[in-house]
């Protein structure tokens, strides 16, 4: 029975990475990348429109509805669900991708990648929303949620749950950014476009790290004070920012993190690294 479990799961793995290297899979791979990238600076877009006096919702709702109300925009939000769905995959297999002598960093890793996968698919529920017409506002849904968990006994647990969860996603990708781990995510890259990309990469992570953080925060915020006001989710993390001193010096940057953020995307999608993924080091998490 051992041998034939470990039979099993070598076929499993060898399967996935066929998978992984597989053209049409990466070449969904790529294309949700550049969904997801879009999103990105659409949402970086619309927040540098708000600093400037525009109105907009700051999130990933209302860059949807920027593309659904453009001409063959419903077209478009299809083509993304499937891209982003495809990403999702690729992102899977990549799991079976890590090696290493250390067991335990094996297992984050994987876990890491499974997790990426699952959100990916999500944003792809979410786009397919709107490809089928939907319209919401997350900020709304965010503040619905609150206020239903501040409602529930025990519901404060789970708004907290919510805020550190969305917070560490968040000191996630900050780290990443600033320690440039996301370098795995890439083949290698010479000379001065491989300093470009790193300035992508740096300054789009730790924009959307910081954003996550702040949203995080307020979730938290509205748990400790009992008001599902500040629960708004990114929208309202960066309009919070706006309404600080000098507030609209500060968005103005962090949103052009996320424009940076969604041009590094392109750039990953363009340079998208094919092969083992060695990993000696809890910090190449």
């Amino acid at each position: 029975m051992p041998q034939e479990s470990g039979r099993r799961r070598d076929e499993v793995k060898a399967a996935t990475r066929r998978a992984n290297r597989d053209p049409k899979v990466r070449g969904f791979g790529r294309a949700g990348l550049i969904a997801n990238g879009s999103i990105h600076v659409l949402i970086g877009a619309i927040a540098i429109g708000v600093a400037w006096g525009s109105k907009g919702q700051a999130d990933q709702s209302g860059a949807l509805r920027a593309v659904a109300a453009t001409p063959g925009g419903g077209i478009l939000l299809w083509a993304a669900t499937l891209a982003l769905f495809g990403l999702a995959v690729l992102q899977w297999t990549e799991a079976a991708q890590v090696e290493s002598d250390k067991r335990r960093l094996v297992l984050m890793r994987r876990m890491t990648n499974i997790a990426k996968a699952l959100g990916y698919a999500a944003i792809g529920v979410v786009v397919g929303f709107y490809a089928f017409g939907g319209r919401s506002d997350a900020s709304e849904t965010w503040q619905d949620l609150s206020r239903t968990l501040l409602g529930t006994p025990g519901g404060v647990v789970g708004l907290v749950a919510v805020g550190v969860l969305v917070g560490t996603v968040g000191g996630t990708l900050v780290f990443r950014g600033v320690t440039r781990n996301f370098r795995e995510e890439l083949k290698p890259v010479d000379g001065g476009v491989s300093w470009f990309v790193d300035a992508l990469g740096v300054v789009g992570h730790v924009a959307k790290g910081l954003a996550l953080v702040i949203t995080g925060a307020l979730f938290l915020a509205a748990a400790a004070f009992t008001d599902p006001g500040p629960a708004r989710g990114l929208d309202g993390a960066l309009k919070w920012v706006g309404t600080l001193p000098f507030g609209d010096a500060l968005l103005v940057p962090m949103a052009s993190g996320f424009i940076a953020y969604g041009a590094y995307l392109f750039a990953r999608a363009r340079f998208l690294r094919k092969g083992p993924m060695v990993v000696t080091s809890i910090n190449e998490r």
